[in-house]
């Protein structure tokens, strides 16, 4: 019976008490007996109330709408009414007036609509630190001090999503473009029309440029993945510049670094201390929708205790692995990574990345640097999926990190650098040969081709024309993709280090890990 909906229900209820009434048929009748059966059994009145789920008020009125109309379906008296307290016209139109003129004194409005067909209007937000109870408040006193009827909360709030959606009150966030910070300001610092309509251009011709770097990116992710479709099957064992692919795509970043241990029900003391720390580099092909997850001890760095663990050497040795163990053999590749120019990365990658077109493991290579705070792409994708099962999961030592990475995605790899792990000197190694690009910091997009070697390509805007700077110090000097740079050495922990990890944090260690996450200091 609980299947059945609510005109469903009575109606079959009416059925039943009309086939087995009894008594006369006239409307003025006072008393009329009913007979209750089920399964053409009868029954009495509190089994037939059980079976049929109703309470013995429902099914007085049920008999008497029965009485009274006949077996037709019931409606409440009040069925197109308008309610006395309903709200009228006016009182939703101030509520409206207020949103907008709210929005116009305090919001900000977005230059680019995120979404066309959700928004037909201008996106305004509202400071991230302001709460539509506080706007409610504000609303309440200005309708008091003007004797007009207010709406409470939930009303006010139904009203606002109904009729204003395109104010909102935007959502804190991270890692956002300082740019676009100064331009909000700016906007809403304006005190003139003049003054907000040209910090709106501004802020307006910031956004394009950013949208249309992030198009390139979008667009050079479809060409891989339409080549690798018509390619087929990864290739496996290529040598380099061997594989007749043209449009590989490569993006490498850092994520934030892990600790362990760590645990889904966390001990408080722990929050308090400086657990391991383990550093996490991802290279992401997204061509075949694979990413190769670096995770990287703190032993296992190259500064002592964790130190240098986001240098050109770390880097580049990263990169290079990547590209000898899972690269596809192509003849040349395009790649994006984020503008790394505070830690003084980029006229480093760039020499590499010239390196190896000079060695013929490329034919050529695009490199395109992100705007600041305009960088998320699909490594940043593989990241969050590992972090989310990372916050769900025990780890208790670098071990359990590899297995959360392998099973957070599909595409998710997890490579462990371990002893076995050599890094480079790239930095030294590089830096005799090539020389520093001028003003690399305002370029966004480097081409390097076999065709002029040693020189690069540059762009300040993808649409911009391409003007040749080059880079080598020396013409005459021979390459080598065999010769490679010295070995260094691994810097380990501390004595201090393996002292503190042992006493502090050893003791929220699981017992199978303790030897490995915290071992005694003078047995490592």
């Amino acid at each position: 019976m609980r299947e059945l909906n609510k005109d469903e229900k009575e109606m079959y209820i009416m059925g039943k008490l009309k086939s087995k009434s009894t008594g006369y048929d006239l409307i003025d009748k006072k008393r009329r007996r009913y007979m209750y059966n089920y399964d053409d059994r009868e029954i009495c009145k509190h089994a037939f109330l059980l079976i049929h789920d109703i309470g013995e008020k429902r099914l007085k009125n049920i008999a008497h709408h029965l009485k009274q109309n006949g077996p037709i379906p019931r409606s409440h008296g009040n069925k197109g009414r308008k309610p006395n307290h309903a709200l009228k016209f006016d009182d939703i139109k101030k509520v409206v007036n207020f949103v907008l003129r709210y929005g116009e004194e305090n919001g900000l409005p977005l230059p680019a609509v995120p979404h066309a067909n959700d928004f037909p209007e201008t996106p305004i937000l509202l400071p991230a630190s302001t709460t539509k109870t506080d706007i409610h408040s504000i609303y309440k006193t200005a309708c008091e001090e003007s004797h007009g009827r207010a709406v409470e909360l939930s009303t006010f709030k139904g009203i606002w999503l109904t009729c204003t959606p395109h104010i909102k009150i935007a959502s804190p966030r991270s890692d956002v473009c300082s740019k676009c910070e100064k331009l909000r300001c700016k906007v809403t610092a304006a005190v003139t029309e003049e003054e907000k309509s040209r910090a709106l251009d501004e802020f307006k011709c910031h956004i394009e440029v950013s949208k249309s770097e992030h198009m390139v990116y979008r667009t050079s992710v479809h060409a891989a993945r339409i080549e690798q479709e018509e390619f087929g099957q990864r290739p496996l064992g290529y040598p380099p510049s061997s594989s007749p692919l043209y449009n590989v795509h490569y993006t490498f970043d850092f994520a934030q670094q892990l600790t362990i241990p760590h645990h889904s029900r966390q001990e408080g003391p722990l929050y308090f201390t400086s657990p391991r720390k383990v550093q996490l580099f991802g290279v992401c092909i997204e061509g075949c929708r694979e990413q190769y997850n670096y995770l990287v001890d703190e032993d296992q760095t190259i500064g002592k205790d964790g130190t240098s663990t986001h240098g050109p050497n770390t880097v580049i040795t990263l990169l290079h692995h990547a590209l000898q163990s899972y690269g596809f053999g192509e003849m040349s590749c395009k790649m994006h990574c984020d503008n790394c120019a505070g830690q003084n990365k980029n006229r480093y990658v760039l020499a590499y990345l010239a390196w190896r077109v000079l060695t013929g493991l490329h034919r050529e290579i695009t490199l395109s640097m992100q705007i600041p705070g305009h960088t998320k792409c699909l490594v940043d994708a593989g990241f969050s999926y590992i972090k989310k099962l990372y916050r769900r999961a025990d780890n208790d030592s670098l071990q359990d990190l590899a297995n959360v990475v392998q099973k957070s995605a599909r595409g998710n790899n997890a490579i462990v650098v371990n002893d076995g792990f050599c890094w480079y000197d790239w930095k030294t190694f590089l830096s005799t040969d090539f020389s520093p690009l001028s003003g690399i910091r305002k370029y966004h997009h480097f081409r390097l081709s076999a065709m002029q070697p040693g020189v690069v390509f540059v762009k300040e805007k993808y649409t911009d024309p391409e003007k040749a700077i080059n880079i080598l110090r020396n013409e005459d000097a021979i390459f080598s993709a065999a010769n490679l740079p010295p070995i260094l050495e691994k810097g380990g922990l501390s004595a201090e280090r393996k002292l503190y990890l042992f006493n502090q944090i050893r003791p929220y260690v699981q017992d199978h890990a303790k030897d490995l996450t915290c071992p005694p200091p003078d047995e490592e």
